[in-house]
């Protein structure tokens, strides 16, 4: 997938550079697109821009609230340098007091990711007293600046409680002085004395010796601020800054954010500063949001006048209050009253607003299309039973008085709320809730058992419906361009993952855990194991006797290298098998194999396929490749050294029998290991020479682990392991699968690190969660979370306040890398946290609103998760339109999606670029609305609809949704009229007005 910019972009970046160029501007520019139109790609080539014309290295400050968004964007910025510079240019040092005694780095950029919350923190809050090796170079530094201020701590004051840890970070700190720090001396006792005053350093010093952890926290602040001195960076790039807003307007105390932004710095003095956020600022709030001392409009106005200055803000609000005059006179106007003279007045104002913004700042959004895309999947809505009933008389019964009126809302929204809830929720803090026979529980032991009449949760049976739990029981979901058509358990399943988004912490890992249970529970309960037992059933572990199973997770180089299952002239997968013969008989005699023996009887010799194998790799000249490779794998298993020990024996072969070229054609076509191996070459077509090792680890200790799994077996069918994984190689499109995930990965990663990202993907593996006994409060009912998932600190608190080991949560990183695979988990259960900032389109076309948002925006955020570039909605879509012969679109070891791109350019592409990798017609993502019957939900939603296309205008109005509610009460063709006033702040649409 290409990663080059389209023109929409390209203009964004031509604006961008343009202001932050400009000597005689404020050099600040914001970056607001709509959510999923590549914020970062943007920022990337900005950066690439200002790094042309410069002699020096230009230092760039990313800042971005929390990991999640860094991990995934800080890379993303130097794309556009070769891979082994792009690490060169990333320091190691994630906060400022860092940078001194970390490495700097090295190339055309300086590029440092920092948290606002551990570089930038608040005056006022509490800051911890750092890692050992920055307290050891503190006390290096101090005693190099003031050594009697120094020696009046000791010399064991910065050790706090490290022990084997201190001398190293002693010695480090040592060298780091050794190797000269610059200006920081100097910058460190100007830091000091702005940190202690008006007080001497000296008598501050001394009079908060008593309390080291405060002094050296301050110490500590003293140090960032004075390695932000020495290091100042030419560029500031703010991500997502809506989240850390008071670094924009620091306070007389916040000395570190002034500092970072130039903010007591004349305009040539200061850094140029890039804001990215798709939601910048409140562009609507709710009624219950505004008040005496509250208002969110305001915001807006504070973003124009940190970007323009104070002028620019106080015009801007003027012309906005006159346009939302014009507005409220239009929102006035009768059915039937002649509205020209007031549009063509509003839109005037519209105008001068562009002009005004235009300079500062470019947001670019989709088209609104009106052909349904708001629709609702069909059977969206829940049925009550009697026995939802009962759960949640059982659970508001119990809970205190004052939190009563709350329980209809947890009871909702939970599943089992007297069993998920945790201790951090008041509502049933220190609640014993009694167990009783007619309600749903959870009971270790019998967790195969479920209540006849189910969970109680209508939320939860609708869920399993739409997410069937059969289909969740497959490892990997189908291709959008199948290469033949999908048998056995993949017939017939189109849907890609489901993305869940609920309002409380604890309803992500009930649902995620009790839609895993369901899952194994159809899948492994008719067994006699128990639940704990039902997970141990493995079948790949290496074992004296499974040559075959090293066979299967071999990726050969000489059948990957000889072989290609997208001949043109291939339709159906017995032409494959005969094509891919033919090119195994052509590639054998090569190397002096014949098929058949030259003796009566000859045919009837059938070796193990592990041994053929093996030996027609050392035929073939890859031995040594072979060995380095296995090599690492085999020295951490002694087991699996004693099957490759037999692969080493193998016999040397001359010819083979028709049974073997048969073994052989199987683990060609349908081998997991060989097709992995062939997807990955065509996109990384020196794996074979350069990344033979990456590859088979990733086949060995990623693939081969994944599909050991109890669950995949039972769904899979009988036969052994061999026949059973080639089986569902074939029936389920494994290749053209990874082809496609391989192909949306290249537009991020290089080729040579595809396989080490899918294998930190497989990395995230079962997690569990503990919910409250009823039986005995002491204990905890685990549960495992795998087809299911929770995401992003929701899933941290077990329900019975209890954390073990088994319990902790997988990193939010690791999980939303497993669900941008198509492999488990299917199903991605979050709340508010994984509304902002992040990718999970990749394999996700489906939409559940578990519990429904109350604002546009909101709806908006959480459906842009996977509204975005080049996402599952597109891609099936484009399998559907694009129908020409998968193989038949370029040369041979071409991936097909590469003639898919050329050819959707050529039919679907539009000037802008926004066509047809955001926006394709026909391609609407599944929305699923978990409303109960009578449930206000389903209007509450079209009513959200509509004003996605009107909330615009509120921007800038003080009561904004009365403003939105009056504008939408209008016929659809007003409204239509009214939705083109919002005004276009795109760069690419000021190129157009402005004209050739």
């Amino acid at each position: 997938m290409s990663a080059t910019a389209k023109e929409f972009q390209a203009a964004t970046v031509r604006a961008a550079v343009a202001a932050l160029r400009r000597e005689d501007g404020t050099r600040r520019f914001l970056i607001a697109d709509e959510v999923g139109l590549g914020k970062t790609l943007v920022a990337r080539d900005v950066v690439a821009a200002l790094t042309a014309r410069r002699r020096k290295p230009l230092v760039v400050f990313y800042v971005t609230s929390g990991s999640k968004v860094g991990d995934q964007n800080k890379r993303d910025l130097l794309a556009f340098l070769p891979e082994k510079e792009r690490r060169a240019c990333l320091s190691k040092a994630d906060r400022l007091g860092l940078i001194p005694f970390t490495k700097s780095p090295q190339g055309k950029v300086h590029l440092y990711a920092f948290s606002p919350e551990t570089s930038f923190p608040a005056a006022d809050s509490r800051s911890s007293p750092g890692r050992a090796v920055e307290r050891a170079f503190l006390s290096k530094l101090l005693a190099s600046c003031l050594p009697k201020v120094h020696r009046s701590l000791g010399t064991t004051f910065f050790q706090l409680s490290a022990t084997k840890r201190w001398p190293d970070a002693l010695k480090a700190a040592d060298t780091a002085m050794r190797q000269g720090v610059g200006r920081l001396p100097h910058a460190f006792r100007k830091a000091l004395e702005a940190e202690f005053a008006p007080m001497d350093v000296r008598e501050a010093v001394a009079a908060s010796k008593c309390r080291p952890y405060a002094l050296i926290a301050r110490l500590r602040r003293a140090l960032a601020e004075a390695s932000l001195a020495a290091n100042p960076p030419d560029l500031v790039i703010l991500d997502e800054f809506q989240r850390y807003r008071r670094l924009l307007a620091p306070t007389q105390e916040d000395r570190i954010a002034a500092r970072l932004l130039g903010s007591n710095a004349s305009r040539t003095g200061r850094p140029a500063a890039l804001l990215l956020s798709a939601t910048p600022y409140r562009s609507y709030a709710e009624r219950w949001e505004v008040g005496p001392q509250a208002q969110p409009h305001r915001e807006f106005f504070d973003v124009v006048s940190f970007l323009g200055g104070e002028a620019a803000g106080v015009a801007t609000a003027s012309a906005f209050e006159r346009f939302g005059e014009q507005l409220q006179v239009l929102g006035r106007l009768a059915p039937g009253d002649d509205h020209t003279k007031q549009l063509a007045e509003a839109s005037a104002t519209k105008a001068q607003l562009e002009a005004l913004l235009r300079p500062y700042m470019s947001r670019t959004e989709r088209v609104v299309r009106d052909d349904g895309e708001d629709r609702l999947a069909e059977g969206s809505g829940t049925s009550l039973e009697g026995v939802d009933l009962d759960v949640y008389r059982h659970f508001a019964e119990r809970v205190d008085e004052r939190f009563r009126s709350s329980a209809m809302a947890y009871w909702l929204s939970v599943p089992l709320p007297a069993q998920a809830l945790g201790q951090s929720y008041r509502i049933s803090r220190n609640v014993r809730f009694a167990s009783r026979a007619a309600i749903p529980k959870l009971v270790s032991g019998r967790l195969y058992s479920p209540p006849v009449a189910g969970w109680g949760s209508a939320k939860l049976r609708r869920l399993h419906e739409i997410a069937d739990p059969n289909s969740l029981a497959l490892p990997w979901v189908s291709p959008s361009l199948s290469w033949w058509q999908p048998a056995g358990p993949w017939k017939g399943a189109t849907a890609g993952k489901l993305l869940v988004f609920s309002r409380f912490r604890a309803t992500p890992s009930a649902l995620a855990s009790l839609t895993s249970l369901e899952v194994e529970r159809r899948l492994l309960g008719r067994s006699a194991e128990s639940y704990r037992k039902a997970w141990n059933g493995r079948r790949l572990q290496p074992k004296r006797g499974r040559a075959a199973t090293v066979a299967l997770f071999h990726p050969s180089p000489f059948l990957i290298g000889e072989t290609d299952v997208l001949d043109a002239s291939a339709r159906t997968r017995r032409q494959v098998q005969a094509v891919v013969r033919r090119q195994l008989v052509r590639a054998l005699g090569s190397l002096g194999i014949t098929v058949g023996g030259e003796v009566r009887g000859d045919d009837r010799r059938h070796r193990p396929g592990w041994e053929i194998i093996a030996a027609i790799d050392r035929a073939a000249g890859h031995r040594t490749a072979v060995e380095r490779a296995w090599r690492p794998l085999g020295d951490r298993d002694k087991a699996l050294e004693m099957l490759l020990a037999e692969h080493a024996r193998a016999r040397p072969l001359t010819w083979i029998s028709r049974r073997e070229l048969e073994d052989l054609l199987a683990m060609a076509v349908s081998g997991p290991a060989v097709a992995l191996g062939r997807a990955l070459r065509r996109h990384h077509p020196d794996v074979l020479d350069n990344g033979l090792p990456a590859l088979t680890r990733l086949c060995w200790s990623g693939l081969r682990t994944y599909l050991d799994n109890p669950v995949f077996w039972a769904r899979l069918g009988d036969g052994t392991p061999t026949e059973t994984l080639q089986r569902a190689v074939l029936d389920g499109c494994f290749e053209a699968v990874m082809d496609e995930h391989f192909w949306t990965r290249s537009a991020k990663k290089a080729g040579e690190e595809l396989a080490d990202d899918l294998l930190q993907a497989f990395d995230a593996q079962v997690g569990w969660f503990t919910f409250r006994s009823l039986h005995d409060a002491t204990e905890g009912v685990r549960v495992r979370c795998h087809a299911a998932v929770p995401f992003g600190g929701i899933e941290a608190e077990p329900a019975d306040g209890k954390l073990t080991p088994g319990d902790r949560p997988h990193r939010s990183e690791g999980i939303r890398s497993a669900f941008n695979t198509p492999f488990w988990p299917h199903v991605l259960a979050t709340t508010s946290v994984g509304q902002e900032g992040l990718d999970f389109h990749t394999w996700c076309d489906r939409i559940g609103h578990w519990d429904l948002c109350s604002s546009p925006v909101d709806l908006e955020q959480r459906e842009g998760r996977i509204q975005r570039f080049g996402g599952l909605v597109v891609r099936r879509r484009l399998g559907t339109e694009l129908t020409f012969r998968a193989g038949g679109g370029g040369p041979p070891g071409r991936s097909p999606w590469k003639s898919v791109a050329i050819e959707a350019e050529r039919r679907f592409g539009d000037d802008s670029g926004l066509s047809p990798w955001w926006t394709l017609p026909g391609a609407h993502i599944g929305r699923h609305l978990f409303a109960l019957p009578r449930s206000r939900d389903v209007q509450r939603f079209a009513r959200l609809c509509r004003q996605r296309s009107l909330y615009r205008l509120a921007l800038g109005q003080p009561r904004q949704e009365e403003l939105v509610e009056m504008l939408g009460a209008k016929d659809p063709k007003v409204i239509a009229e009214l939705a083109r006033l919002a005004l276009d702040l795109s760069a690419y649409g000021a190129e157009l007005a402005s004209g050739p």
